[in-house]
């Protein structure tokens, strides 16, 4: 009977970090376990970029759970790509590490281990820890509601720029000019329901003519 990933009871206190890791979420979740099932260890792993996630979780949680040690261990861990018949086609290595933390001294002390942290210096970085959050606090609760949308200014519309067929601002023709009717098969543009073309002045509208002659028919 082969056992698939699936199959593998994974334990509370084993806590893996992903790029989709929040550091609050897991921050608060490990406090959990061990304020609530009253464990006295916690296993954390990352492998390849989510390790520096992992660092700074570590980091935080040893601050605000004083008397905590550390033990590190560094490994690798192979990611292989098999066609149909089960052959190798790539294999790949990313580095994994796993960071324990405990409430007791351990007996066996690795390469990777850490003491517990000087209190004078946790105190000092809580301190920091608390004003930033204090001020990030403050900022979320003066941030107006309701303010002005996009680059341009106030929520809306805004009216529109330039001459629309051959037609004044408000759907009026010029002087001069004959109105123009609309149809359905009229599309989309400056030069709705006339000639292309320039007029005077370099707008957009029926074919330049004489002034006067606008609009009259000729003799």
């Amino acid at each position: 009977m082969s056992t698939t990933k699936k199959d593998i009871k994974k334990e509370p206190n084993d806590i893996r970090i992903g790029m989709g890791s929040r550091p609050r979420n897991v921050i608060k979740y490990a406090t959990s376990v061990m304020d609530e099932k009253k464990l006295t260890e916690l296993k954390f792993s990352a492998v390849g970029g989510s390790i520096g996630r992992l660092l700074d979780i570590v980091e935080v949680f040893k601050v605000l759970k004083p008397g905590l040690y550390q033990q590190n261990k560094i490994s690798s861990v192979a990611y292989q790509t098999v066609d149909s018949n089960n052959v190798l086609l790539q294999q790949r290595l990313f580095p994994k590490l796993e960071v324990t933390l405990s409430k007791e001294e351990p007996k066996n002390k690795t390469e990777g281990f850490q003491g517990q942290m000087d209190e004078k210096k946790r105190k000092e970085i809580e301190t920091i820890m608390n004003k930033r959050k204090e001020e990030r606090e403050k900022n979320r609760g003066q941030r107006p509601r309701g303010g002005p949308r996009g680059r341009g200014g106030p929520r809306g519309r805004g009216r529109r720029a330039g001459f629309r067929g051959g037609r004044g601002f408000g759907g009026r023709p010029r002087r001069g000019q004959r109105p123009v009717a609309r149809g359905p098969s009229r599309g989309r543009g400056n030069t709705r329901g006339t000639s292309s073309g320039r007029g005077r002045g370099g707008q957009r509208g029926g074919p330049s003519a004489p002034r006067g002659n606008r609009g009259r028919g000729s003799k």
